[in-house]
């Protein structure tokens, strides 16, 4: 075999490797043919990861605001929040604001999917870098989701948490 024919095959393994030079990611379009294209591979997955992190933020975001909204809308016939929040009717989003939801819905599932993707070809590279991208990710944008704490204001630079009442558990837990 000569050379040329060699350039245009992709390694494919389905048990773990290193390998740099070769490898394909999702298709065969995605060739790696040298090791500098194989870092920025690394690199885009990395902050592919970061940025699906983003996007599931955006939608955390947004279903506050939508929520806020709401609340505000249905304090004007009533005498208070809380009233219309505990009407005992649940809130739907309205058709266009659904719409939005549904698509960092889609950006969140499709992305997922194809990472999934890339990390079946079981390259320790690929998979370490999106394990770093998921780390990082969630360390700039998971800040807003804390357990046993409710959203009481937003403003621009993060949302601001007040503690509620962790039950029975939590009180033993402190004594």
């Amino acid at each position: 075999m000569n050379n040329a024919a060699d350039a245009g095959s992709c390694k494919l393994s389905m048990l773990w490797n290193w390998d740099t030079v070769d490898t394909c990611l999702i298709s065969p379009e995605w060739h790696v043919h040298t090791k500098r294209q194989y870092a920025g591979t690394l690199l885009a997955l990395f902050l592919i990861v970061i940025l699906l992190e983003g996007v599931r933020r955006l939608g955390r975001v947004y279903d506050r605001y939508i929520i806020r909204k709401h609340q505000k809308r249905a304090s004007i016939g009533q005498a208070k929040v809380g009233d219309a929040v505990s009407s005992g009717r649940p809130f739907r989003p309205n058709f266009f604001q659904q719409i939005l939801r549904a698509l960092f819905y889609f950006l969140q599932f499709g992305t997922g999917y194809l990472l999934m993707l890339a990390a079946m070809t079981h390259n320790g590279g690929v998979i370490i870098a999106l394990f770093v991208g998921a780390f990082f990710g969630y360390l700039i944008f998971g800040r807003d989701t804390v357990a046993g704490a409710t959203v009481i204001e937003t403003t621009d630079y993060g949302i601001v948490l007040e503690q509620v009442s962790l039950g029975k558990d939590a009180a033993e837990d402190k004594v």
